[in-house]
């Protein structure tokens, strides 16, 4: 029987492919799935994350919030360090022994994050599975990319990219132009609006501040504002920020935290107006 020269190539990359499979993919001592540790991620309180040829970065946990504490202090983004914190808690299909750590990129593995005291070394990801190995308790498993996609490339990328911490409740804010500020439980627009605002309009806007998210963070890099405003916190403190520009893009530095917020112009737009009163009705003749 004569095969024909492609189906010949066909079955010889289909055997090529179940060799690699074969090598490459984990050898599961059990149909079971294998959890990586005992820990419970709303448990852990302290993360390192080690990266070759990078600072090491530190987070604690304090009241119910992530904080970088090295290799600089600020606020951690909640979402990303729950994201890959997740891993505590993965269950794998695979679990073999820890040899042979070269074929897996773990015998000198790029990325180890430590939690709770336990190490978690990130290997490479399998070309035909699309898992990733990591090397944990003496033993090698296989979990989902996304627990090391998670991970930050630098601390900033970490950085929350809220302009006001989940603690920071405005009091007054003060612009160039006007200011808003609340008293007795009731907020005020100064100099007064030509129109009507109401509570609600006011408190939006306030609102809009302690929900701004910027589309990165940097480290203050210092220069001098062109506009400054100033923050008056409920639970007492005040803080200043600086406008360093407001063209393509704003740029909001908290000298305080020593970073500064980069944000679209639409959102810069929304900061820095007053809210929009509506006009009175024109009295009838």
């Amino acid at each position: 029987m004569i095969r024909l020269p492609w189906l010949n190539a066909l079955l010889l990359a289909a055997a090529a492919a179940l060799g690699a499979l074969a090598y490459f993919g984990p050898k599961s001592d059990t149909q079971d799935e294998h959890p990586l540790s005992a820990l419970k991620a709303a448990a852990v309180t302290s993360i390192t994350i080690e990266r070759v040829g990078s600072p090491g970065i530190s987070l604690e946990k304090r009241n119910g919030h992530w904080l970088i504490t090295a290799p600089l202090a600020a606020r951690a983004n909640d979402l990303r360090v729950q994201q890959f914190l997740e891993i505590v808690e993965a269950r794998s299909a695979n679990r073999f022994a820890a040899t042979d750590l070269k074929r897996f990129e773990l015998d000198r593995p790029a990325t180890r994050v430590i939690i709770a005291g336990q190490a978690f070394d990130i290997g490479m990801v399998n070309a035909l599975t699309r898992e990733q190995y990591v090397l944990t308790g003496n033993a090698v498993y296989t979990v989902h990319p996304r627990y090391g996609a998670a991970l930050p490339a630098d601390p900033y990328d970490l950085a929350s990219r809220q302009l006001l911490g989940p603690d920071e409740l405005p009091q007054r804010i003060e612009l160039k132009d006007f200011a808003i500020e609340q008293r007795d439980g009731k907020w005020t627009l100064t100099p007064a609006p030509a129109g009507e605002l109401s509570q609600d309009d006011l408190a939006r806007w306030v609102d809009g501040w302690r929900s701004a998210s910027a589309l990165r963070v940097e480290p203050f890099v210092g220069g001098k504002p062109r506009h400054d405003v100033r923050v008056r916190l409920k639970k007492g403190g005040e803080f200043t920020l600086g406008m360093l520009s407001s063209g393509a893009n704003l740029v909001l530095t908290r000298p305080d935290e020593k970073l500064q917020y980069h944000f679209r112009i639409e959102t810069a737009k929304r900061l820095l107006a007053p809210p929009a009163a509506v006009e009175a009705p024109a009295a009838k003749r």
